[in-house]
């Protein structure tokens, strides 16, 4: 299945494109984008996955305009055609 990937990190000029198709196996979740996005761009791994392999606890995302962290994380389940938005790191007080 084909989903669209928007980055918002300070390395988005970094990339090739944007947004960014990618081509996922049917019931990938979002954390499947960003391994994809990783094998896709080896140079930003740091940025976007802990020495596990894990999504960094400060990125965040949405799919379809709504923020993973009210639907089951990064093992938010992508329909095809999904719009994933990674975000950077946001502070505040």
């Amino acid at each position: 299945m084909r989903v669209e990937v928007y980055i918002y990190f300070p390395f988005r000029a970094e990339l090739d494109a944007s947004p960014i198709e990618l081509e996922l196996p049917r019931g990938s979740d979002v954390a499947a984008v960003v391994d994809a996005l990783v094998e896709r761009y080896p140079h930003i791994r740091e940025r976007l996955v802990d020495d596990q392999g894990q999504p960094h606890r400060y990125v965040s995302a949405l799919v379809d305009g709504v923020s993973i962290q009210f639907l089951d994380r990064f093992a938010t389940k992508l329909s095809p055609g999904a719009v994933v938005t990674l975000l950077p790191p946001v502070g505040g007080g």
